[in-house]
């Protein structure tokens, strides 16, 4: 399995299978990773954080070239050139995702992680939530490797938000994905979905009032030269799973797999350090740049948006899921 916890074991793993094998891995061309974010985003970091070690590990046999900033396009398109063996990894976020496997939805379940402990302790605490969604990604074309912690959410865009009654009506770009489509309008929103690639014109045009995403995001994406007001209600703390095409993960002879799943236990160690680093500092980051950021109680929105899981159950993928969001929410 991909979704290793320990860094050791799987380093102990590399080392005896290369040594089992004479150091022989799969040969072939260079693989590909296509990125829609930025170098210094933290998903990027950790993303060539993964690259970097998969070339040690494989003594350079596995190399990847990194297509940062949307050059392969945006998370849908290149998760679907995953699915077709076309690019071999991407770090995808969880709600364009759900728009080839429903089930991602899961992560976008509003204020189903506490914290940043909550959230870790589900995804590293135990391999429930990895070997659930290898069993799905596998049956669309596509091998799990892991999930990245990308962040908390917020609302950012043309004006001060202080509670909810600063929302209603208000238009607001969301991510492709029903479960947040539903969220915001729970709120009282205008929900539109839009891809990542689009919401810089759609702010600085005003197509929208606001954007949902991660304040990491707003500040290195530049959206701070459109949008002045950030409100952190921290809807959702982002999940992005890290991908592989299940055919290039099927070429691999065994060195090779427990070199990727090396790789992605470094990776994974790294990001979660990372991500509790930047929250340190983020903000005042984002402060400098002009923007005020206000911080309204969670409570009405939290309780404005409870019907939304009901309406994940009623379908198909969230009956089956069901169970990892009790999962989920049992974690103390």
């Amino acid at each position: 399995m991909v979704s290793i916890r320990s860094q050791g074991f799987a380093a102990l793993c590399v080392a005896a299978l290369l040594a089992g094998s004479g150091g022989a891995l799969a040969q072939g061309k260079d693989m590909s990773m296509g990125n829609v974010n930025p170098p210094k985003h933290g998903t990027s970091v950790a993303s060539q954080q993964f690259i970097d070690k998969l070339a040690e590990l494989s003594g350079g046999k596995l190399k990847v070239t990194h297509h940062h900033s949307g050059a392969l396009g945006g998370e849908r398109e290149v998760a679907q050139q995953v699915q077709l063996g076309a690019v071999e990894f991407a770090p995808v976020t969880t709600a364009p995702l759900s728009t080839l496997v429903p089930e991602a939805s899961v992560f976008q379940l509003p204020y189903i992680f506490r914290d940043y402990d909550h959230m870790f302790k589900a995804l590293d605490g135990s391999d429930t939530l990895a070997k659930y969604y290898e069993g799905v990604l596998d049956k669309k074309g596509l091998r799990l490797v892991g999930f990245i912690a990308a962040g908390y959410r917020g609302i950012y865009g043309h004006g001060a938000i202080n509670g909810l009654a600063d929302v209603k009506g208000k238009k607001v770009r969301v991510q492709e994905d029903k479960i947040l489509v539903a969220t915001f309008k729970a709120l009282g929103m205008i929900s539109t979905p839009i891809a990542f690639p689009e919401v810089a014109t759609a702010l600085q045009t005003k197509v929208i009032d606001f954007a949902e995403g991660g304040i990491n995001t707003f500040y290195h994406n530049k959206f701070y030269d459109m949008a002045k007001h950030v409100a952190d209600v921290r809807h959702t703390h982002q999940a992005v799973a890290l991908i592989m095409a299940k055919a290039a993960w099927a070429k691999q002879d065994a060195a090779g797999q427990a070199a990727i799943a090396g790789a992605w236990a470094h990776a994974r160690q790294f990001n979660r350090a990372f991500i509790l680093d930047e929250d340190k500092s983020i903000q005042d980051l984002v402060r400098a740049k002009g923007v005020s950021i206000t911080k309204p109680d969670a409570t009405p929105f939290r309780q404005a948006t409870q019907g939304v899981y009901e309406e994940f159950y009623a379908t198909p993928a969230g009956k089956d899921a069901r169970r990892m969001v009790d999962f989920i929410l049992a974690i103390k």
